[in-house]
């Protein structure tokens, strides 16, 4: 597999590794972690296995080698050899074929996966782990995994210098529209009214998380995402709940974020749930796979589609 034009950025990503921060060593690991676990779910690869993590102006990929692949994340237009391919579903390629993607506007990630794995990217090629052609078809189904709408609140849990702020910059962290400034894998900068401490303090440098919701000297938040660093001097006013945390990964530069205060045996539960229903999901998938019987390109007015018969 290789790059015929390269994308504003690609890189592969596994499973996040947090044994390294005692060195000061970030986790890094996907930016979406829901939509990296959902396309090994549907390819049916072990969650250790990595993907390309992509954004901006996308690549085209030529193919060398069958395999099965799924393109999850944040939706984009896949085109395969002139035929569009749907999101969460996952489609087979074969040597010669040509993988092209729409430009990813104001942000957000998406998620390109194959049977096997991906191992490495040397230049303009990739080399992948262990090149797999399925030989079923595996999908997202609509009606069984929703994500919550877009303009929720993103839920946060009181973190430890949020007393350091009194209750009209607590009530104007939560009651405020923000809107998102600039986005990478470090954080994500807000941008709103200012809040402010209650007196000038210095915060000796504390460990942080992914998630962690930090408030600088300009009274502006940042939230600190997948590629973190391990410790930070700024007062931790929140943390993000982790089943929030991939919906705010999603937003894009100059949408809006709203925040709203929950407790940690709230976002533990939170957790677990959405932990419990990826398991029941993984079944369902597993159970869902069947053999391909047919594939073909369908014109339908001035669009073509890729469509697939299972049995």
């Amino acid at each position: 597999m290789r790059f015929l034009s390269n994308g504003f950025y690609q890189a592969v990503v596994g499973i996040v590794q947090t044994h390294f921060e005692r060195f000061g060593v970030g986790p890094s690991g996907p930016m979406d972690l829901r939509a990296y676990r959902l396309n090994h779910l549907i390819l049916g690869n072990r969650e250790e296995k990595k993907v390309l993590e992509m954004t901006g102006l996308l690549p085209t990929i030529g193919f060398e080698e069958a395999v099965s692949c799924v393109v999850t994340g944040k939706p984009v237009k896949i085109v395969c050899d002139g035929h569009l391919i749907p999101m969460c579903r996952s489609f087979d390629v074969l040597p010669g074929s040509v993988l092209s993607f729409e430009r990813l506007e104001n942000g957000g990630w998406t998620y390109f996966g194959v049977g096997g794995g991906i191992e490495e990217i040397s230049g303009r090629q990739v080399r992948l782990k262990a090149p797999t052609l399925n030989g079923w078809v595996s999908f997202l189904p609509d009606d069984l995994y929703r994500e919550a709408p877009k303009d929720e609140p993103i839920r946060v849990v009181a973190g430890p210098e949020w007393d350091w702020f009194d209750s009209r910059a607590q009530e104007a962290f939560l009651n405020q529209n923000y809107r998102v400034d600039s986005i990478d894998r470090m954080g994500y900068r807000l941008q709103g009214k200012p809040i402010l401490l209650r007196k000038p303090r210095e915060l000796i440098s504390s460990p942080v998380s992914t998630g962690t919701v930090q408030v600088t000297g300009s009274g502006q938040p940042v939230v600190l995402m997948a590629g973190r660093q391990t410790i930070g001097g700024y007062p931790r006013i929140a943390f993000v709940s982790p089943s929030d945390l991939s919906r705010l990964s999603q937003t894009g530069e100059g949408e809006i974020v709203r925040f709203r205060k929950t407790s940690i045996e709230e976002a533990e539960q939170d957790w677990k749930a959405e932990n419990e229903q990826l398991l029941r999901l993984a079944q369902i998938l597993k159970n869902q796979r069947t053999s391909l019987l047919f594939s073909a390109s369908v014109q339908v007015s001035d669009r073509r589609f890729y469509v697939q018969m299972t049995r």
